[in-house]
């Protein structure tokens, strides 16, 4: 395995064709009159809120929740998923085959084009996931493509400050191959049956020659191939969308234009009270009053949560974690449901394991079992690793997030009355870099929630690396028996017996205990009178925008 991998569930048939929902079906966005239905008005703008740092709309090159929002109506994928029951069915692409699971032969509709009149084609599909694969163009979603022939002669050599001092030996990856303008053959380097579902992720989504052409350009005014297209983008401040008249597959909504408003955090909520947004979770602080005001109650959705927040440590550098009983004690030290009562109550649950519990195949309660909070246990423990050194702060790093930092906070202090540690935040702008060039010297934030249906994708994409020198890029970990655990479950015959076998690495990571799962999501929203049919993504928790139904002509 390469850096990270990152898998999803699928049938496992010697041929397996996903079937199409574009004459609709229980649940899926496909379903009624264009995924919008009665009561919608074209003239209708929806009002949202960005509280991410969004820097990019480049697909290859946009892996958080809030780029991935955007995109989603501003790109089509050649699969999508149901939000009811997570799986796939087939979208842009007419069929998905294979023989042996290792090469497929994708068939796209045909008549699709981009928004400037390019076709969307095999050519489109092989540029894009080219361009992503070749290491020098530093994709965010470059290690999506390692399962595909010829991805590893594409990475060449870089330094610690990403300068490239061994250009890679190929260009393009050789298990890509046009074989018309409506067929894509693609040969992997061994066999994968969940192959045909990582193709919904945004990662894999086409591009048009012309935004390949102006690389810069096209980051801030994508050239989309789906219901919407960016009009303009002031970044920081505002993002316009609005609906593309030429669009013709079957999921467009029925309403105009969508603005999202960019805020800091959870500093949205104010607007939301004032009726200038469209949806809204409260601050901690606020929370207890949206629940107990009846007219926001009747506007409220909320579902089971796939995202884990946990605590990890930067195994990389010298320190006390280093020591798994010490990682024990700060684990055993949380009072994760007591936070949650005075913080967010029926917004999180306490995590016990790495894999959301029921929520995928394979997810199971309870593996951690360092997840209680057992203030014995953690002193015990924090004695065996050799205590903590006197009149040393405990550095817990994250980014600036009002939600998050009150959480934190709770944390930190009950690790702190806890153990006696002393400690202190240190909420960041450029979290994300930090924490990819190693730049933390203490615990820190993180948060994961799947891109596709399968517990694998809690697993190798966060700790896998092929690496047991550095281990993986974020925080150092790397376990022979985990890997070897991995790609036992790549290799198998059937998805029940990958399922086992993810399970299986998902038991080293509870003897290793690399990380410290804290809270699960329950996805949740309060939204405006002006919407209607809310349906929340089982992934990321937000509104399925292609589902909305939006009136009164804002």
């Amino acid at each position: 395995m390469g850096r990270k991998a990152a898998v999803a569930a699928a049938a496992t048939a010697v041929a397996l064709v996903l079937a199409s929902c574009s004459g609709g079906g229980g649940g899926t966005e496909g379903e009624g009159d264009g995924g919008g239905g009665g009561g919608s008005d074209p003239d209708a703008t929806l009002r949202l809120a960005l509280a991410q740092d969004v820097e990019t709309l480049l697909p290859m090159d946009s892996n958080v929740g809030d780029n991935i929002s955007v995109l989603d109506v501003v790109y089509d994928g050649l699969v999508r998923y149901d939000p009811e029951t997570t799986e796939p069915y087939n979208y842009v692409a007419e069929s998905i085959e294979s023989d042996d699971n290792t090469v497929w032969t994708i068939t796209i509709k045909p008549d699709l084009t981009f928004q400037n009149g390019e076709p969307v084609d095999a050519e489109a599909f092989a540029r894009a996931w080219n361009y992503a694969a070749y290491g020098p163009n530093a994709m965010a979603n470059n290690y999506f493509f390692e399962r595909i022939a010829g991805y590893e002669e594409m990475q060449g050599e870089t330094d610690d400050e990403g300068n490239v001092t061994e250009e890679p030996a190929a260009d393009t990856l050789s298990g890509l191959k046009v074989v018309d303008p409506q067929t894509l053959e693609v040969t992997l380097t061994g066999p994968f049956a969940g192959f045909a579902t990582m193709l919904g992720y945004t990662g894999f989504f086409p591009i048009a020659q012309e935004c390949l052409d102006d690389i810069e350009a096209c980051a801030v005014q994508p050239i989309g191939n789906g219901p919407f297209q960016v009009e303009q983008w002031d970044q920081g401040v505002s993002l316009t969308a609005t609906r593309w008249e030429d669009y013709s597959l079957e999921e467009t909504p029925e309403y105009g234009t969508i603005e999202w408003t960019e805020y800091a955090g959870t500093e949205n909520w104010p607007d939301f009270q004032a009726g200038n947004l469209d949806f809204a979770v409260p601050p901690p602080a606020e929370l207890a009053a949206a629940q107990n005001d009846p007219d926001l109650q009747e506007r409220y959705v909320e579902g089971p949560g796939a995202a884990l927040t946990y605590l990890a440590f930067p195994l990389y550098e010298d320190g006390p974690w280093k020591d798994v009983e010490f990682r024990k004690a700060i684990s055993l030290a949380i009072d994760r449901q007591g936070i949650i009562d005075a913080l967010l109550p029926g917004e999180r649950v306490p995590a016990d394991s790495w894999v959301v519990p029921d929520g995928v195949p394979g997810g199971e309660a309870g593996t951690c079992q360092w997840c209680e909070f057992d203030p014995d246990a953690a002193k015990a423990a924090l004695e065996q690793a050799g205590g903590w050194p006197d009149g040393e702060k405990l550095t817990i790093h994250l980014g600036q997030d009002e939600t998050e930092q009150a959480l934190f906070k709770a944390i930190g202090d009950s690790i702190q009355e806890t153990l006696g540690i002393p400690y202190e935040l240190d909420p960041t702008p450029d979290y994300f870099d930090r924490r990819s060039a190693r730049d933390f010297s203490g615990p820190f934030r993180a948060n994961w929630f799947p891109d596709y249906p399968l517990n694998e994708n809690y697993l190798a994409p966060v700790y896998a690396s092929g690496d047991a020198e550095n281990g993986n890029t974020e925080f150092g970990y790397y376990s022979e028996d985990f890997e070897a655990a991995i790609a036992a479950g790549d290799e198998a015959a059937t998805l029940e017996e990958a399922v086992t076998h993810y399970q299986e690495a998902e038991a080293v990571l509870a003897e290793d205990f690399p990380t410290v799962p804290v809270v699960f999501s329950v996805n949740s929203y309060y939204y405006s009178e002006n919407v209607s049919n809310v349906v929340l993504d089982p992934f990321s928790g937000e509104p399925k925008l292609r589902l909305l139904e939006v009136t009164n002509g804002m």
